[in-house]
């Protein structure tokens, strides 16, 4: 019974935790990954949004430095020595103003450039000799409008110095106060590097990284992801998609998968805005993995679960060893009654199981023949004989009903001056006494008394004074024998 309580509440529990987890797991890996893709593509036209943005900001400040005196002074040198001066010391501030004014967002500029009327290069900041008469048409594909109609304009510039690096770069017309006329440009470049692809990553909660030529040029990851995003941007199954963002239509890819760093990701490639000078596109990855994990909260479920399982468990086997213990003591009991031990009754303390002890106790007075004392106290003998297993007299058809032998009519009695003359007999005289005191009231009815032995009478009779002891708490009880109508009773004499 036990191990059956504890089976079925235990597989209740875990049945419906399990089916709790697997449903609110698979419902909600849905929602988090099923809408990734799109949100994929939503965000890198944020991406190329925001670049656009930084490209606009560059942009102006950028024309905020050409419109300074400072910058139209460079073209009112006497000669070429005076204009480079002048260009290199100008490019030089310019370069420590972007720097102060950029420091918590883009940090120092990686170049400044002035260049004359023609695109070519009067100095650039850092080095005064260095690319001077460069022609910059070339390079920047925006210059020559600027040049042509003032105002500015965004690029991508691959710069080789050394080593070649890609720039976001605004260019403004550096223009004569009195003509209106551009005299020259100033050229601003930030570099595209993995600061800004983390900072870009930052803003969008996905990672971040660009692409120029055969090569990733920067990305928000480090260490070996790095080299893994590039082995899988132009490994064989992705190859395609990359060129494509790359190639001279900028071609956008569609969303695809990729490991990296032992996470799953969803990845996009795209041709980079305001770059007609340069071949380079922008990817942006969103970790499909991390963007599982944020459903492990389900896994509660589980543990839930096991605390509920283990809840169950310690419950059902105290509570079936509540049932239990009670029942094998009652099982214990009658058996002992079985095997000759007449004497015994159950005592059991269990508020479900009580009253089927006191029932049980009942039907073994009945089939032993062991008279018992009512709740006021009266004696009733059962319906079996007093002998010694012979059954009872048998009843007349319209006779009179034969009474209990031992039946107490009007409760106990409380008089303390009988009570003192009942407690004063000595105890086998009073025995004596009361047996043949209730076989000759027996013998007047009428009734058979041959099967009545004084010493099962006795003892039934000690046994009914105790339990009445106990209930009354008194120091002895003693019967009186009454006679009322056709019954026999004895009457109990509570002695304090």
């Amino acid at each position: 019974m036990r191990t059956k309580m504890i089976a079925g509440n235990l597989l209740a529990v875990l049945v419906v935790g399990l089916v709790s987890f697997f449903v609110v797991s698979a419902q909600l890996e849905a929602a988090l990954l099923g809408d990734l893709d799109r949100a994929v593509a939503r965000d890198q036209v944020l991406f190329d949004q925001t670049w656009r943005l930084w490209g606009l900001e560059l942009a102006e400040q950028a024309e905020q430095q050409a419109r300074e005196d400072a910058s139209t002074d460079i073209f009112s040198a006497l000669d070429e020595s005076d204009r480079r001066a002048r260009a290199f010391a100008r490019a030089t501030r310019i370069h420590d103003w972007f720097g102060r004014q950029n420091r918590g967002n883009r940090g120092a500029a990686e170049i400044v450039v002035v260049v004359d009327d023609d695109g070519r290069v009067i100095a650039r900041s850092q080095d005064r000799n260095r690319m001077h008469g460069d022609d910059l048409r070339g390079v920047l594909g925006g210059l020559a409008g600027v040049l042509a109609r003032g105002g500015t304009s965004v690029d991508v510039w691959e710069f080789a110095s050394g080593q070649e690096k890609v720039l976001q770069t605004a260019i403004a017309a550096i223009v004569d106060p009195a003509t209106g006329r551009p005299m020259g440009a100033l050229v601003v470049g930030y570099d595209v590097s993995n600061g800004m692809a983390a900072r870009a990553g930052a803003l969008l909660g996905r990672d971040v990284a660009f692409v120029r030529g055969q090569t990733l040029y920067s990305a928000s990851f480090e260490g070996d992801a790095v080299d893994q995003l590039r082995s899988a941007l132009f490994g064989e199954e992705h190859r395609a998609r990359t060129e494509a963002a790359l190639g001279e239509a900028g071609t956008a890819s569609d969303p695809f998968r990729v490991e990296i760093g032992g996470s799953e990701y969803v990845a996009l490639t795209a041709p980079l805005s305001s770059a007609a000078s340069a071949r380079v596109a922008s990817v942006v990855l969103a970790n499909r993995t991390q963007q599982a994990e944020r459903g492990s909260s389900v896994r509660t479920i589980l543990v839930m679960t096991a605390v509920g399982a283990a809840i169950v468990i310690v419950f059902c086997f105290l509570l079936a060893s509540s049932f239990l213990k009670p029942i094998e003591e009652m099982e214990e009991g009658v058996l002992a009654v079985i095997n000759g031990r007449t004497d015994l009754r159950l005592d059991i303390e269990s508020a479900e199981l009580g009253g089927l002890a006191y029932r049980i106790n009942q039907l073994l007075n009945v089939f032993t023949g062991t008279p018992e004392a009512d709740a006021d106290g009266r004696i009733s003998s059962p319906p079996a004989a007093w002998s010694d297993g012979g059954p009872a007299p048998a009843q007349v058809p319209g006779a009179p009903r034969v009474p209990a032998e031992a039946a107490a009519a009007a409760g106990e009695v409380e008089d303390e001056a009988l009570a003192a003359e009942l407690a004063a007999e000595p105890e086998d005289a009073y025995y004596d006494r009361i047996f043949e005191e209730y076989v000759a009231a027996k013998q007047a009815m009428g009734e058979n008394v041959a099967n009545i032995t004084k010493d099962k009478f006795v003892m039934r009779l000690q046994a009914n004074e105790k339990s009445l002891i106990k209930k009354h708490d008194c120091r002895m009880v003693r019967f009186q024998v009454q006679t009322k109508g056709t019954q026999v009773n004895l009457r109990p004499v509570v002695i304090r």
